[in-house]
């Protein structure tokens, strides 16, 4: 599949709501300060419910560090599975992840190896009989978790990297003169044609009128030159000219603008009411 056509990986959530994830939002969700809130807080939990009954066995200290063991192995896993997904979807346009699979797997899997490692501590060695003992409340605990996260954490975490919206107004450079075109890694284009700009990984894709190239530079780079256009970034991953944006809806929830030559560009929930004001204005 060509780089150039590559939107993210397609994922489903156990409500079957279809997203799409990148390489660069998958950092940003890992990275974010909600994340870390989220999990202190499912440590926590944890450690109160004490669902695998062993507050009577071992100390408050240790079953802290059981419970953050298998935090930060699953949170590992998740991550490798995670963006092994994407880089494979880059490749495959029809691959795609359902997370309530790869939830439970994963979470399976930390239990077993964390509760290996500390079955000398523990007294008891692992046993089919056990693990199938725990399989119910891993199903449960990480469908309910994972529909959290990925509901209520992921967009805010995605969006905030850089909520603000770029709002960029016509007017002219310091010379005094309407600025006609802009240079991009040695490629030129002229101000009028642009329509929209998207980044994926380390590269843009620069669409014009009956064109588009795709070259390796950072969003940034085009950015800072488009002092001369009247756009706005609705993502943090796109651009686009106000001439080109032909109106705003809502598919499965998710906020879009189309353009006049058939795509559209994702809104980010964060930036939805400053580009409506855009598009107002």
């Amino acid at each position: 599949m060509e780089q150039a056509d590559w939107r993210g990986m397609p994922y489903y959530d156990v409500l079957w709501r279809k997203r799409h994830l990148t390489t660069r939002e998958l950092r940003a969700v890992y990275a974010n300060y909600y994340s870390y809130v989220f999990w202190a807080m499912v440590i926590s939990l944890l450690i109160l419910l004490d669902l695998h009954g062993f507050a009577g066995k071992i100390s408050l200290v240790a079953l802290t560090v059981y419970t953050l063991s298998i935090i930060v192995v699953t949170f590992s896993l998740y991550f490798l599975v995670t963006l092994t997904g994407i880089k494979i979807s880059q490749r495959f346009g029809g691959f795609f992840l359902i997370f309530p699979i790869v939830g439970v797997c994963v979470t399976t899997i930390a239990t077993y190896v964390v509760e290996l490692g500390m079955s000398g501590y523990f007294g008891n060695a692992l046993s089919v009989e056990h693990a199938l003992e725990k399989l119910p409340a891993n199903i449960i605990l990480t469908i309910v978790l994972e529909t959290l996260y990925l509901t209520f954490v992921v967009p805010v975490a995605v969006s905030s990297n850089g909520s603000n919206p770029k709002i960029i107004k016509n007017h002219t450079d310091d010379t005094g003169a309407s600025c006609k075109s802009i240079i991009v890694s040695g490629h030129t284009f002229k101000c009028a044609e642009l329509i929209s700009a998207s980044s994926q990984d380390h590269y843009i894709i620069v669409k014009i009128k009956d064109d588009e190239t795709l070259i390796r530079a950072r969003m940034s780079d085009l950015i800072m030159q488009l002092n001369c256009r009247n756009g706005i970034q609705p993502h943090r991953s796109h651009w686009v000219a106000r001439e080109a944006v032909v109106g705003m809806d809502s598919v499965d929830g998710q906020k879009r603008l189309n353009l006049i030559d058939g795509t559209f560009i994702p809104v980010a929930r964060g930036r939805t009411a400053a580009v409506q004001e855009w598009l107002e204005s």
